[in-house]
Formats: C-alpha cells, sequence, structure tokens
C-alpha cells in the first residue's frame, strides 16, 4: 500500500451460516488500519478493507484514497471519514434464495408479499428500482455518489421530506423486492435486487460517519457505552460528554476528478451528504440474510450504532443503553435497528473478539434499551402534564411535547420490528401499536382516524397547549366534534399510511392468536371497520407512495 508492502497476521475468525471467515490485520495506514478477509471454502478469495477513524467535529466530506495492489490487482481506495471501504477479487458468497426463504421460516425476517396490497387499490410490479450510479457497477475509487440525493445507493438516503424506497421504514424498498422475490420464485428479479443489494452493502460502509472505527479495538465504537480507552459520541444535538460525530457536510468535486460523468458531478460544485436517525440508512439486511457476508454483519452493527449516537441526552455514565423516547419514527428505528443487531449477534461470532461486537454486548444493547423505553412509557402514563396526558390517552408509543402527535410513523416505521420481537417473546411495542391504531381505526373510524382534527402530517392531541378532554371517550368525542372528515370512509386519506394501519393491526391480531401478546379489546372490531370503510371508499391520495417496503404480512 502506497508502495509499503504489509504483511497480514492473523487475527480472528468470523463464522457466519455460510461458513467460517479468517481475517488478517495489515496493520496502521494513514488515518486508519487495514484488514484482509478470507473465506476458508474459497481459499482464492480476499478482500481487502480500510477504516478511516472519525475526526470530531469534522464536518466535511472529504476523500482519502489509498493505492493498493494485492496479489498483482493494481487499484485504489476512496475512503471517508469515520468510514469502511473495501475491494475484493469477487463476490465470495452466491446470493441465495433459499437462505432468504430459510430466515422467513426462522421468523429472522417477514415474509414480503404481495398478499399485503389485496383489496388495495394498488399492487406494486415486482421489480427493482436502480440508480443509473448503481447499475454502473461498484467502484472502490469513488465516493459512492455526489451527494446522499443522488448516489450508487438509492436516490435519497438523506432527510428530504418525501416518501422515497430507501432510509425510511424497516428495510429498504429494494430489500423488500429481493425478499418478496425469493419467496415468489423469480429468479430475474431475486438475482437483479442481489447485484444491486451487493453494492449497496459495499457502499453502505463507505458513508461518512456511519462506519466509525475504533483506533484502540478492532472494531466499531459503542456510541453510549464505549469500549476501554473510547469515548462515547453523538451524532445529533450537542453533549459536552461525548464526541460530536455528525454526519452534517458537503463533497466538492475536484475539477481533476476523473468520475465526474459517472456519479453526474460538476467540477467545483458542493453536494450535501446530510443523514439523520429519523430516516436511518436501512440497506443491506437481506443481503447479509442472503450470504452471510461478515461484511454485511458490520454495516448492521453500523446501523444500530448511528441509531444508538441520536440519543444525546443520556448520561454515559452508568453502563446503560437508552433510547429517545421523543420522537416516533426515531424510537422506532432504534428498535428496527437493533432487531438487526441482534440477528447478527445470534448468527455471526468472532473466535478472538475483533472485528464484530461480541454477542453479549449486542444483546445488552437491546435488553437495555426495551428497559428503558418500558420504564419512560410508564412513567408517561402515570404522569400528569397535558403531554404526558395526551400522549397516554392517545396511546402514544413515546412523549409528544407538541399540540400534534404524528399521524403516520408508528404504522410506517414500527409494526416490522415490533411483529418480530413479539416473535421472541417481546410484545410490549406491538401491543402499543395495537392500542393506538384500535383508538384511531376501531373508535374513531376512516380518515378522520388518520388524520384527527389535524392536517398534513398531525394528529391533534391538544388545543394550543390545552387538553380539552379527560380520557378515551372524550377524547374521541373532541376529535369527532365539528370534524368534516369521513369516519366511514377512507376518502381523502394517504394510500400507503392507511395500508400499513391496517396491517399493524393484522399483524397484532395474528400475534394475539399465535399466544405471542395478550389480547387488545377492540382490535377484530377495528380491522372490520377498517375493511367496511375501505369497501365504502378506498384510500384515495399518494396512491404512488405504495411500495414494495410496504409489503410485509404475517408469518
Amino acid at each position: 500500500m502506497a508502495g509499503t508492502r504489509l504483511s497480514a497476521a492473523a487475527m480472528d475468525t468470523i463464522t457466519t451460516p455460510t461458513g467460517t471467515w479468517p481475517v488478517s490485520d495489515l496493520g496502521p495506514v494513514s488515518g486508519g488500519r487495514a484488514y484482509m478477509f478470507g473465506l476458508a471454502s474459497r481459499p482464492t478469495w480476499w478482500s481487502v478493507c480500510i477504516v478511516r477513524y472519525a475526526v470530531p467535529g469534522d464536518t466535511t466530506v472529504g476523500e482519502r484514497s489509498y493505492a493498493i495492489s494485492v496479489s498483482g490487482v493494481e487499484t485504489t481506495l476512496s475512503v471517508l471519514g469515520g468510514s469502511m471501504k473495501c475491494i475484493d477479487n469477487g463476490e465470495p458468497i452466491a446470493p441465495s434464495m433459499d437462505r432468504i426463504r430459510a430466515a422467513v421460516t426462522a421468523k429472522r425476517v417477514m415474509p414480503y408479499s404481495s398478499a399485503a396490497f389485496a383489496g388495495w387499490p394498488k399492487s406494486p410490479t415486482l421489480e427493482t428500482e436502480r440508480t443509473t450510479e448503481n447499475r454502473a457497477g461498484y467502484v472502490p475509487g469513488r465516493i459512492y455518489g455526489r451527494s446522499g440525493m443522488n448516489n450508487a445507493i438509492a436516490y435519497a438516503i438523506t432527510g428530504a421530506g418525501g416518501e422515497y424506497g430507501s432510509s425510511r421504514g424497516f428495510i429498504s424498498g429494494d430489500d423488500a423486492v429481493m425478499i418478496a422475490a425469493a419467496l415468489a420464485g423469480n429468479t430475474t428479479v431475486f438475482n437483479d435486487a442481489a447485484e444491486q443489494a451487493r453494492i449497496q452493502t459495499l457502499y453502505g460502509l463507505s458513508l461518512p460517519n456511519l462506519a466509525i472505527w475504533s483506533e484502540n479495538h478492532n472494531q466499531l465504537r459503542d456510541p453510549q457505552v464505549p469500549l476501554a480507552g473510547d469515548r462515547p459520541y453523538v451524532n445529533e444535538g450537542t453533549s459536552t460528554k461525548a464526541d460530536q460525530l455528525g454526519n452534517e457536510g458537503e463533497w466538492c468535486a475536484p475539477d481533476d476528478y476523473p468520475w465526474l460523468s459517472q456519479i453526474g458531478a460538476t467540477a467545483g460544485s458542493c453536494y450535501s451528504h446530510t443523514r439523520d436517525e429519523a430516516h436511518l440508512f436501512n440497506h443491506g439486511y437481506a443481503y447479509w440474510l442472503a450470504t452471510g457476508d461478515p461484511r454485511a454483519a458490520v454495516l448492521q452493527q453500523a446501523i444500530a450504532a448511528f441509531a444508538l449516537a441520536s440519543v444525546y441526552q443520556g448520561a454515559y455514565s452508568d453502563g446503560r443503553y437508552r433510547t429517545r423516547f421523543s420522537y416516533q419514527r426515531t424510537t422506532m428505528n432504534v428498535w428496527s435497528a437493533l432487531w438487526k443487531l441482534q440477528d447478527v449477534a445470534e448468527n455471526a461470532s468472532s473466535s478472538n473478539g475483533n472485528i464484530l461486537w461480541s454477542r453479549a454486548r449486542a444483546l445488552k444493547m437491546v435488553g437495555d434499551v426495551f428497559a428503558d423505553w418500558k420504564a419512560q412509557l410508564a412513567k408517561m402514563d402515570a404522569g400528569t402534564s397535558v403531554y404526558e396526558r395526551s400522549s397516554s390517552i392517545f396511546r402514544g408509543i413515546d412523549l409528544n411535547s407538541d399540540n400534534a402527535y404524528s399521524n403516520f410513523m408508528i404504522q410506517l416505521y414500527g409494526p416490522e420490528a415490533a411483529y418480530l420481537f413479539a416473535s421472541k417473546g417481546e410484545p410490549a411495542m406491538l401491543k402499543r401499536i395495537a392500542e393506538n391504531m384500535v383508538l384511531r381505526f376501531g373508535k374513531i373510524g376512516g380518515t378522520r382516524g388518520v388524520y384527527g382534527k389535524g392536517s398534513g402530517s398531525g394528529f391533534l392531541v391538544l388545543d394550543g397547549g390545552t387538553m380539552p378532554y379527560t380520557d378515551t371517550e372524550s377524547f374521541v368525542a373532541w376529535t369527532n366534534d365539528g370534524n368534516a372528515l369521513p369516519a366511514d370512509s377512507f376518502d381523502g386519506a394517504a394510500l400507503h399510511t392507511v395500508q400499513r394501519a391496517y396491517w399493524s393491526l393484522k399483524l397484532a391480531q395474528d400475534a394475539v392468536k399465535r399466544g405471542w401478546m395478550d389480547a387488545v379489546p377492540g382490535i377484530d372490531d377495528a380491522i372490520a371497520r377498517m375493511e367496511a370503510a375501505r369497501s365504502k371508499t378506498a384510500p384515495n391520495k399518494d396512491t404512488s407512495a405504495l411500495a414494495w417496503k410496504h409489503a410485509a404480512v404475517s408469518f
């Protein structure tokens, strides 16, 4: 590397469902460290990965190029701060439809099926949506794309407003298509989706300040309960107790950049690469399930770290992990990330504790966050402030400190992870989601149950900071009073919002039938009322937003 020969020192062996993967330490490089992955069943396969350490407070998105030669293959790796960039001599394990099907059978992921669209006015075509940059393939010598909006992963991995297939929900639309194609036996779509997913996984690792590596340990930093010698870090808000490692920054295209045409950039122009935890990166899980590639496992751990780093209110001193409990999609994104983290912990291990977090650490993250959420939920339900009381009566999943609660975040970001955790003996979140949906679509109903007295994305729970009701019944009466929105049809309602609310109830109903969760009063009536409202007038707003990421159904 850069003219210096690096020797590979055997460091660890990672075991995943597809084999054993020896990992060697190549030692320090400028601003980071290099590793080499192998695969015991394919002795000629290799992958060299460089991690570049994050710099606290650095908001620039700048590349550092490393000239390397591996076994006669000469190339350049372009690495952003706080990331991992890899090169290999081919795909180590061919993605398998059978592995996806086995993962569904094992309840590691939900089935994605056209059955989710039965009875609704749209059924999306099962096909990939690949960006031009993605079809150009993985190019280790360049940045993943000119911006967070336009890149080789997917359109809009940023927090930009809008309902896109990426970074909004349990998994990406691309992952969903890959799973649905495997279950449908559609080889053509599956192979195209798998090719897309490999590129997304490798470029995903390369995102700035996502795979934040420890300078003291051969693994990711832990944002909340740091490894020995490391500091905690945050990517939202500020904290005097932690490093600031957000990703607010721009990349400016150099005049002599050789990839300007391929990524659609203009020399001298600067492009935003901002991401946030509310629009949590959600690619690569299907690829992990289909291949068992440990690099995909690292990506899932990095996503979990990014989610946990958004909890800037933590004390960082008592060794416990915390959740945010103040913004519904952030709360649900943490749960989604922790499901995938738990799956990696249960299906991958390292013999000497390198590269991947230990199973014990990962499961402690999950357990502590659940305990913290339950404690805060109980405190909210027992609280006396108008914000606590209104959030509790609404059966919110966290504390809302505004006049309106989100009318879409719970059902669009939460039911899949909640259902999966219920299958593992943790039904509390799914039960709470079901209670919210029963209130809105069983007791209020129709389009009125989507929006309440509000408009846009808010469901009014307070009137100018005051609470003009005292309990569920009076809340329903207040919502109904003078409300012109239909309660017996979905005329004027957003299709994807209603469809996922319906499936939130269906998933909860299934969990009750399977004995995973105690009964939720009114759930059957709420489903029946939704079906009747749909029959009268189906949702007819934002119909183009319904997509394969909305296709998760019960086992």
